[in-house]
């Protein structure tokens, strides 16, 4: 493939106007500093995408064909796979037109231990993590006690195990400067990495695909009009906790449900094309510097998902007038406790049927709350249990499956 070179975009890259928990501001202007001061060579904007499976593939081939400025993408995979992931993406950039290159690059099994080096190694601008330790598809393919666990208790119990490859690439993004975007479970987990004082800018999918819904619902060119505010567990069917709310020029949408049912009656691992079409759409404004009206999940650690505005590489609320972000917050929070898990106040808790279900799989679980330092903790023992309840047949299930995680 070719190597391009372009104007590097104005504008701290990734600079969210909103406090994610940590000090990012002088690891983004250092480095501005250091790649457009004097002497600086221009460059062509890389970004690092963590991950092969379903969703990483997707985001792959959007930005393959999209109309965005000259990008590099260098996808991080555990395994040789990657490799093929990045030869049809940068076939499908040459019939584009696009000016995109893919570079694949393996970890090894162990990708928590190799991510920090890899990510040091690049230096991209940017990272995107599409990987996780759960996949939200593994009921389909190998049902199981586990399984049936994570649907009695909701897809908030796996939150650890999402939270953990992001905490590891949050961190090291940091350290080279880089913005963080994390696409696993993001409603839930970036509260978490803001907790940690793991910077991060927003996730992908979730509102972000109601959002696209109501848009080709209503007819609509772009996002400018549109403000969503709703949460990863509005992919299915509202319960008692509500729908997601929209608004058009300000006013509140009537319909919603109806709207979204469509998008809801779809297989749920075919949404990831337009995740990965959103996603990528949401790289290269980032790539760019330029403006992106459209609604995110997990903006800069929030809970749940926003309306919001992407200009200059910074991003903003974009709330509808009289919805203050008091409001919208904790509306997201009562439709966290909906998905299984809040994170609030620094800590992690488990919503009672989510607690309930981890007593009953774990006699002596005792955790319904912990401080979020320990989520790799939890992970490791959830982890464990995992491995116990995917040798037992499955149980009683009694939610559907969720997507908010990626593989």
């Amino acid at each position: 493939m070719f190597e391009y070179l372009a104007a590097e975009p104005s504008g701290a890259a990734g600079e969210a106007l909103l406090s994610s928990g940590a000090d990012t501001e002088d690891h983004f202007r250092d480095r501005e500093t250091a790649r457009t001061g004097p002497g600086a060579m221009t460059a062509v904007p890389t970004v690092m995408v963590i991950g092969s499976g379903s969703l990483a593939a997707s985001v792959c081939a959007a930005l393959a064909t999209a109309a965005g400025p000259p990008l590099q993408v260098v996808v991080a995979a555990r395994g040789e796979s990657v490799g093929q992931l990045c030869e049809l993406a940068g076939t499908r950039g040459a019939l584009a037109g696009r000016a995109v290159r893919f570079r694949p690059r393996t970890t090894g099994p162990d990708m928590r231990a190799a991510l920090p080096e890899v990510i040091r190694q690049e230096a991209p601008d940017g990272v995107l993590l599409c990987a996780s330790h759960q996949s939200p598809w593994e009921r389909r393919g190998a049902p199981s006690a586990w399984t049936a666990l994570l649907g009695r208790g909701g897809f908030g119990l796996t939150l650890p195990l999402q939270a953990d490859l992001a905490v590891v690439a949050g961190r090291a993004a940091a350290e080279c400067g880089s913005w963080f975007v994390n696409a696993c479970f993001p409603d839930a987990v970036n509260p978490v990495l803001a907790a940690l004082r793991v910077p991060v800018l927003c996730g992908i999918g979730n509102v972000a695909l109601l959002a696209a819904s109501l848009q080709a619902r209503l007819g609509l060119p772009d996002q400018r009009r549109l403000r969503v505010v709703g949460h990863h567990v509005h992919l299915n069917p509202p319960g008692p906790a509500g729908e997601a709310l929209g608004w058009l020029d300000d006013e509140p949408l009537d319909g919603v449900t109806a709207a979204l049912a469509g998008q809801r009656a779809c297989d749920r691992s075919a949404l990831n094309h337009v995740t990965g079409q959103a996603g990528a759409m949401l790289i290269d404004a980032l790539a760019s510097g330029s403006e992106l009206d459209t609604s995110l999940p997990g903006v800069a650690g929030l809970p749940g998902g926003y309306p919001v505005r992407i200009s200059g590489g910074r991003l903003a609320l974009r709330l509808p007038a009289g919805l203050g972000r008091a409001e919208a917050v904790a509306a997201n929070q009562r439709w966290s406790q909906a998905d299984g898990i809040v994170v609030e106040g620094g800590r992690v808790r488990f919503a009672p049927a989510a607690a309930a279900a981890l007593a009953d799989a774990e006699p002596g679980w005792e955790p319904e709350e912990f401080p979020a330092e320990l989520t790799p903790d939890v992970c490791r023992r959830l982890l464990a249990l995992r491995e116990r309840l995917r040798r037992t047949p499955a149980g009683p299930s009694a939610v559907p499956e969720g997507n908010g995680g990626a593989r």
